[in-house]
């Protein structure tokens, strides 16, 4: 019982990670112009969005395989699948975003593509998105 709570905790943190440096991501991906100290906190922020999905999937897996309910109550549930499908997505457009990001670094700035502001943007929503379905199958499916 004192891991599960403790590889809940470490599971929402890793979820308040990745909402708070994708929301300012997003904000900072709003100016026409990045460089100086912005590009230098978008990629620590993209850091920090990297080290927070690594703590949600590892904690993710042990509570799914040893800390929580059963195994099999997960994998038999629609809901949580579709956690998964969501959350796999989001990883790759952030995967997809580094890139851009690294190149912005080396160059010394970053002037925003729709593309980039789309994968991004896709990030945060789908954030949201697993938190809320995590939380419905925490508490029995949504089917």
């Amino acid at each position: 019982m004192e891991g599960e709570l403790v590889t809940k905790t470490f599971h929402y943190l890793g979820f308040l990670g990745c909402l708070f440096a994708s929301f300012l991501k997003n904000n900072q991906l709003r100016s026409t112009v990045i460089e100086g100290a912005a590009l230098t906190r978008l990629l620590a922020l993209d850091r920090m969005s990297g080290a927070s999905a690594l703590v949600i999937l590892i904690s993710g897996l042990i509570l799914t395989l040893w800390a929580a309910k059963p195994t099999e109550v997960y994998i038999s549930d629609p809901s949580y699948w579709i956690k998964v499908g969501l959350y796999t997505a989001a990883s790759l457009a952030v995967v997809l975003s580094k890139p851009i990001i690294r190149n912005a670094a080396k160059a010394g700035r970053l002037e925003p593509k729709p593309s980039i502001r789309l994968l991004l943007f896709f990030d945060l929503i789908s954030i949201l998105t697993v938190a809320a379905i995590g939380r419905l199958v925490a508490h029995g499916s949504i089917f």
